[in-house]
């Protein structure tokens, strides 16, 4: 994770939008089946329909009903391209939009809960890697944190308090993406000066854990811990080493290790964090080993 401001006069910023089958919530069943991309900086649009399956006729119902229903009909009329050729297109559109040494930061709106790790397993699927120079950014977490006490962050919801106007053709990805920028040059008063995290590829945000938030990131960032990933690792290796050298459990080396970063937060909140990490130590522990695949 790196702090996006930082990297002003070195980023490129694309605004983008992923629409897929499936349920976010079990990512393996997302599918992408569209794609939209657009340059801020040279006001130009990537846009691809994408055939998620060749071989299934029947698409399964969205999970809401303002969703569109995927169609064969209409994938066949759009003509669209299997992931494998609409990503290597859109790698080699990038490069184009990207000299060299800049850093391309995607833009979209909860992009670590879907978007990015979407693309990357649907990547995965075609023994396909994202770029390590593409970096991520969330649209969602910036509008929190610069739109106080709202009831509604959704991309629809904040239209529409911004605009007093819906988003027209929603859920279709450019006009999400269209959607996306409208806010975020409304937030930024057209200056594009963006503050917060953004996260490199194959790297998953903090604020993807549960309980944690823009002052529990930050306040880990500053001890050196930028992903779950890093944190988990943290967590790990002090779980071992208090319990070889004191004989500590597990549920307390954690939130042990939670209290000496976060002492800027209410006790709660650090039971709450230690709470779900233990779960998730204890559901997904945090090995390689699994990440291995059988040849």
């Amino acid at each position: 994770m790196q702090q996006i401001e930082n990297f002003k006069n070195r980023t490129r910023l694309f605004i983008f939008d992923l629409e897929f089958i499936g349920d976010v919530k079990k990512l393996r069943t997302c599918h992408i089946w569209e794609i939209a991309v657009y340059s801020v900086l040279r006001n130009s649009w990537f846009s691809k329909v994408i055939d998620p399956d060749k071989n299934m006729q029947v698409f399964p119902k969205p999970p809401i009903p303002e969703i569109p229903h995927l169609k064969r009909a209409f994938l066949q009329q759009e003509k669209a391209i299997t992931w494998n050729h609409a990503f290597t297109e859109l790698c080699e559109w990038v490069s184009q939009e990207v000299t060299t040494g800049m850093i391309p930061v995607f833009i979209s709106h909860n992009t670590f809960r879907a978007d990015k790790p979407i693309m990357e397993l649907e990547c995965e699927r075609y023994k396909l890697r994202l770029p390590s120079s593409w970096y991520f950014f969330d649209s969602l977490h910036y509008s929190r944190d610069i739109i106080k006490n709202s009831d509604n962050y959704s991309l629809s919801g904040l239209h529409e308090n911004i605009f007093n106007a819906p988003i027209q053709n929603v859920h279709r990805a450019r006009s999400d993406v269209s959607a996306c920028v409208r806010i975020l040059v409304f937030l930024t008063k057209a200056t594009w000066d963006l503050h917060g995290p953004m996260y490199p590829a194959y790297f998953t945000s903090l604020r993807s854990i549960r309980w944690v938030g823009r002052k529990t990131e930050k306040l880990l960032y500053t001890v050196g811990v930028n992903s779950a990933e890093s944190l988990f690792m943290l967590i790990q290796q002090n779980i071992h080493n208090n319990y070889i050298q004191q004989g500590v459990d597990e549920h307390t080396s954690i939130e042990n290790t939670l209290k000496s970063i976060l002492v800027e937060l209410p006790p709660e909140n650090i039971k709450n964090i230690t709470n779900v990490l233990t779960q998730m130590c204890t559901e997904k522990p945090f090995s390689f080993t699994f990440m291995l695949k059988a040849e």
